[in-house]
C-alpha cells in the first residue's frame, strides 16, 4: 500500500471504519514500521485501550514483547492489560479480530499522541526515530 498512514488517519476519523483488505495491508504496514521505530527507540508505552468486551482488557503497547520464546523484540502489540498478564502480548494490529480492528484503527490518534509524548519524556525526540513518531502525531492528529 503506497501511503498506508494517509489511510489509516482518514479512517481513523471516520464513525465506523470499515474492516477490509485495504485496511488489514495498512495494518500490517503500520506493524512493521512501528517495529523498526519501537527497536531504534527502545522507549515503552502503554497506549490507549483496545477491548472489545471490557475496553480496558487489552491496550496497545510498546515495549519489548516476547512473542517469540526467548527472542524479545520492540513492537507495538495488542496487549492484555489485567495485572496478572503483565501485558503479555495477544497480537499484532492485522491479526486482531474485526471488532477490535475498528478500535485499533479508532484509537491511533491518541496512541501516537501518547507515543510522542513518551517519547520526548525519554529525551528521544530528536532521533530520526523520535522525529518520525512526531510526525506520525502531527498526521494523526492535526489533518
Amino acid at each position: 500500500m503506497k501511503d498506508f498512514i494517509r489511510h489509516l488517519a482518514e479512517q481513523s476519523r471516520l464513525d465506523a471504519v470499515p474492516v477490509n483488505t485495504a485496511l488489514n495491508d495498512a495494518l500490517t504496514h503500520l506493524d512493521n514500521m512501528l517495529a523498526g521505530i519501537a527497536a531504534a527507540l527502545q522507549v515503552e508505552y502503554i497506549g490507549p485501550y483496545v477491548g472489545v468486551e471490557t475496553l480496558n482488557a487489552h491496550a496497545m503497547v510498546v515495549r519489548a514483547h516476547e512473542w517469540q520464546i526467548h527472542q524479545p523484540s520492540w513492537s507495538m502489540k495488542i496487549c492484555s492489560a489485567i495485572p496478572e498478564a503483565n501485558y503479555r502480548a495477544e497480537w499484532p494490529a492485522q491479526g486482531a479480530s474485526r471488532l477490535r480492528k475498528r478500535l485499533i484503527v479508532k484509537a491511533l490518534p491518541a496512541f501516537f499522541a501518547g507515543y510522542a509524548e513518551a517519547v520526548r519524556q525519554a529525551g528521544k525526540a530528536d532521533t530520526a526515530a523520535g522525529q518520525r513518531v512526531i510526525a506520525l502525531e502531527q498526521q494523526f492528529n492535526h489533518a
